[in-house]
């Protein structure tokens, strides 16, 4: 039995969560998607452009980072949905939720995920990439919490 991929974990963590995504330092997003039966807010395109423009943000805040420290997370609150984007090493992983969230606590779970990840694949090595490669290509139809993009 294959372990669950990071988006599939992180969906799962609360019932207000709509999205969970990886996204490649192109704006593409390579794994996760939508919770079953969310619907997207935005087309393909402008949503495209959004994780552009958070891959961008988060890049150009990471700039001040010998003066501020790491950036850990970034949080847009919008009207109707909130968003959390993370610095990942080759990438973000962007989570959406409802406005009514315990954002604080789905920070924090997301976080404590993260970093149990990042244990983990160090002490596996390359593994965690290819899995990546076996849910991009279609390979491992695993049953899934997260609607496939």
């Amino acid at each position: 039995m294959r372990e669950p991929s990071l988006c599939d974990r992180i969906i799962k963590l609360d019932r207000s969560i709509r999205f969970v995504g990886i996204v490649n330092n192109r704006g593409e997003v390579i794994e996760g998607g939508f919770k079953q039966g969310v619907e997207p807010m935005l087309n393909g395109t402008d949503e495209q452009q959004m994780y552009i423009h958070s891959l961008s943000n988060l890049t150009m805040l990471q700039s001040y980072k010998d003066r501020l420290g790491m950036v850990r997370y970034s949080l847009t609150e919008h009207e109707k949905v909130i968003l959390m984007t993370f610095p990942l090493e080759d990438g973000i992983l962007c989570v959406s939720a409802l406005p009514k969230a315990n954002i604080n606590k789905i920070r924090d779970e997301v976080m404590k995920v993260l970093k149990s990840k990042s244990r983990s694949s160090a002490s596996r090595g390359s593994t965690s990439s290819n899995n990546l490669v076996r849910k991009i290509t279609g390979e491992n139809k695993a049953k899934n919490s997260v609607r496939k993009r």
